[in-house]
């Protein structure tokens, strides 16, 4: 008995010194991340028979307070945004929520859609500013096998980007498989695609999907390259997107795969240059390691100088 108490005064010794040594080498880091430059931050898209867009926005610090009720404060108005292919030149105007929805319903949901958003009239359109060619200049669409370059005047700063045109993939085809979960079959089932690629290296895909009349959206890996396969055949699940600033389903057994209730599945392929495929693997790359300790940070590529962002071809081809 005298053995054991002995060894229990021991080991609640050394548990005291321990919890002692852990509070003695506690220190509270308190972190001071400056603000960041004010910078100017570009999404801008053409694709082929659509015209080019471009939302032109403000950065902000990364512990910021961010004003979700006044939004439009961070959309920048008043920029001269060109596009220019070939000798032919298209000056974009500038449409703010107010005035879109002051437009056709067909051509404000067409907008939103571009944006990866939702709505069913343009009332519904959300107050921000965005660049597109007037009502006048609607002949100003994407061709293959041109070069578009963007320019913008902003408070005498010029940013300037350029995006080529790849010539286009197709899927081979499509099919579906049930939920690798037989008790989840009867809710969710998979979606796969198969294309074949160029013999020529450097082929880069950006997909989005689209459930019935939804816009088309992306997951959080929506580009892949043919880095493993040049050359040959690809097969790939094609997860179902989710919308903007959601992070999709974190539950496995739920994640990507589309819903039983989905009667009409749509997927875009897209082929892309490499600074386009850069940006967005960047993107994403980063976004999965935020809120992960031990992840590491991932600097966002961007292929447009004067500010950062992206300017870059989407090809529209659906099945």
């Amino acid at each position: 008995m005298t053995k054991i108490i002995k060894s229990y005064i021991l080991l609640l010794s050394v548990c005291i010194a321990s919890i002692v040594l852990f509070v003695a080498c506690e220190k509270e880091i308190d972190l001071k991340v400056p603000n960041p430059a004010s910078a100017y931050v570009v999404e801008g898209h053409i694709e082929n028979g659509i015209p080019p867009y471009v939302v032109l926005t403000k950065n902000a610090a990364f512990y910021g307070n961010i004003n979700l009720s006044n939004l439009a404060n961070y959309f920048v108005s008043g920029a001269q945004i060109t596009v220019t292919t070939d000798d032919d030149t298209v000056q974009l105007a500038e449409y703010n929520g107010a005035l879109i929805q002051s437009l056709p319903d067909s051509i404000a949901i067409a907008l939103a859609a571009q944006l990866g958003i939702n709505i069913t009239s343009a009332s519904q359109f959300p107050p921000i500013t965005l660049y597109t060619v007037s009502l006048a200049d609607t002949g100003f669409v994407g061709k293959f096998g041109k070069k578009y370059d963007l320019k913008i005047t902003v408070d005498s700063k010029i940013i300037t980007s350029t995006t080529t045109v790849p010539q286009p993939v197709f899927f081979d085809s499509l099919w579906l498989k049930p939920h690798p979960d037989a008790t989840l079959a009867d809710s969710f089932f998979q979606v796969y695609g198969r294309l074949y690629d160029p013999p020529a290296p450097g082929t880069f895909y950006r997909y989005f999907t689209k459930a019935d009349n939804e816009a088309f959206l992306i997951n959080d890996r929506s580009v892949f390259d043919d880095a493993l396969v040049n050359g040959g055949k690809i097969e790939i699940f094609i997860p179902k997107g989710h919308p903007i600033g959601s992070i999709g389903s974190t539950d496995f057994n739920r994640a990507g795969y589309w819903n039983v209730g989905d009667s009409v599945c749509t997927i875009k392929l897209s082929v892309i240059d490499k600074p386009h495929y850069d940006f967005w693997h960047t993107v994403e790359a980063n976004r999965s390691s935020q809120g992960n300790p031990f992840g590491s940070a991932v600097y966002v590529k961007s292929n447009v100088v004067g500010a950062y962002g992206i300017w870059g071809w989407l090809c529209q081809y659906y099945w």
